[in-house]
């Protein structure tokens, strides 16, 4: 048994150590988002794709919680020590941001709306003449940017002829995608879904969709179209509000969901595509991208790459949450699209003492994973990811990137290749650096399309005009929705083992409100 001396000073060292953990906070040194359009003037309407008022509205406050959380000084008491180091608080400084958006006018708009939340008109912010010398003119005096100091962020949007496209919308011009998503509307569960909710678009279609869509497109395949539009007009018709109820949105809503993270987020092979993970391209090319992020603050030690927006869409939303393993039975919400205005934050943070604390070695930094689920959600909700337990919310750096490198795709070549795709692009990326050797490789590792599959592409597009012709006539209507080398972890710090490769198993699907099955 200790004597009395050394049951004192064992006493001590606890007390010690415990002083010593409280002394620690958190430092955040990156932030990466992926976040979605707000409310916007639907596809099926005959008018031009816009935020409306309500959306930008939603992205304006979106962009004031990143501010609060991540730029603002606050007083001593109350500073979360979630602040960027360093990081300009007050002007906006292009070289601490990288902006990344579809050319959708309404996705343009919610990346603006959000930056004048992040980093609203300078005399909002700063009393006094910002010093500057950019603002002071020759003679003397001040200059000011109209409406009381608006800054004007540098925001990259990618058309679908620029290779930069695959990052924020990595499914779109990808031919194996699209023969999945024709593989999954032909198949045999998804003619029991269609014949299961038949009877529920039809009651839609009188109460609600009339003169909007046409009666054969009132169905499981338009399923987003359908649900986004309600919703819309749930918002903005006052007589809408009172005709439809709210569980025909509810379930409208369900629908929407299931379909687009069968499409998407479902990694189970079938039918031609022997590879499932198809489904999760627009995922496996925004990893790459999250991954350009982090690493770029790395290597230059916090003063690069401190916040990384992008864009966009659900598709690679729902791709990245699957990815990830975010959804499960314990986190059934995860099998949904995210709300509109969503934001998906991944932190990179350590864990400091010093007041002042010098960018750490890479074994010493963590990621997070937050959701902050549009202008209705509590805030910042962090969840675990790849099927970790609620205990293991933060997870070293090294473990998480050597998780994502498992699924990344980190080239154009690789996308062009993977997809097989025809973009105007890959021809010349795939001549300049691809030989046949190469090509073979990449294509065993990641197509996973059997010889025949160019037969099989044909009996699939000619299955497809025969037994969703009334989808195509919505096609032809125009209502369908469906509008370098990075450096290595280990030349940055040197040998640092990046762990095991992933286990990306999905999960069953949750079942609808008052229904049972499977997806």
């Amino acid at each position: 048994m200790p004597s009395p001396p050394q049951l004192i000073a064992l006493a001590l060292a606890t007390v010690l150590q415990a002083a010593s953990a409280q002394e620690l906070k958190e430092q955040v040194w990156a932030v990466f988002a992926y976040n979605l359009y707000g409310d916007r003037v639907p596809t099926a309407l005959p008018r031009p794709d816009m935020l409306t008022p309500y959306g930008a509205s939603d992205l304006y406050s979106a962009g004031s919680a990143f501010r609060d959380r991540y730029v603002a000084i606050h007083s001593t008491n109350v500073s979360p020590s979630t602040r960027i180091e360093s990081i300009s608080s007050y002007a906006l400084e292009d070289e601490d941001l990288d902006i990344l958006s579809t050319t959708d006018p309404s996705v343009i708009s919610s990346a603006q709306a959000f930056m004048q939340g992040l980093y609203p008109p300078l005399n909002e912010t700063y009393s006094v003449q910002y010093p500057d010398p950019s603002y002071r003119m020759a003679n003397g005096s001040w200059s000011s940017a109209p409406f009381g100091g608006y800054q004007y962020p540098r925001i990259i949007t990618a058309s679908s002829d620029d290779p930069q496209s695959i990052t924020v919308a990595g499914q779109d011009n990808c031919l194996l995608h699209q023969i999945a998503d024709a593989d999954y509307e032909l198949g045999s569960e998804t003619q029991e879904i269609r014949q299961e909710s038949e009877a529920y678009y039809n009651r839609l279609y009188n109460t609600a969709l009339t003169g909007t869509f046409d009666r054969s497109s009132a169905n499981y395949a338009n399923a987003v179209a359908i649900s986004e539009f309600l919703e819309y007009e749930v918002l903005h018709n006052e007589t809408f509000m009172h005709s439809v109820s709210q569980e025909d949105i509810t379930l409208a809503r369900w629908y929407a969901d299931q379909y687009t993270f069968a499409t998407n987020g479902n990694m189970d092979s079938s039918g031609p595509i022997e590879n499932g993970t198809i489904r999760t391209i627009a995922g496996q090319t925004l990893t790459a991208h999250i991954l350009d992020a982090f690493d770029t603050n790395v290597l230059f030690r916090g003063t690069s790459g401190k916040i990384s927006l992008v864009f966009g869409g659900y598709e690679p939303a729902v791709a990245l949450i699957s990815l990830m393993q975010l959804a499960s039975q314990d986190n059934k919400n995860f099998y949904s699209r995210p709300a509109l205005g969503a934001s998906m934050v991944l932190e990179l943070f350590s864990l400091e003492s010093d007041t002042f604390p010098t960018y750490p070695d890479p074994s010493n930094l963590y990621v997070r994973f937050l959701l902050r689920n549009g202008t209705t959600s509590p805030g910042f909700q962090s969840y675990p990811l790849f099927g970790l337990s609620p205990s293991n919310i933060d997870i070293p750096y090294t473990e998480f990137r050597a998780e994502m490198q498992a699924f990344s795709l980190n080239s154009t070549e690789e996308w062009c290749l993977t997809c097989d795709s025809n973009s105007i692009f890959c021809s010349g990326s795939l001549d300049d650096t691809a030989d046949a050797t190469t090509a073979a490789s990449s294509s065993s590792k990641h197509k996973g399309v059997s010889p025949a599959v160019a037969g099989v592409i044909g009996a699939i597009v000619a299955l497809a005009v025969a037994g969703i012709a009334g989808v195509a006539g919505f096609f032809l209507l125009g209502m369908r929705m469906h509008r370098g080398r990075r450096p290595s972890l280990e030349e940055i710090k040197g040998g640092i083992d990046l762990g095991s490769d992933s286990n990306l198993a999905l999960r069953e699907h949750a079942a609808p409100p008052g229904k049972t099955g499977k997806v």
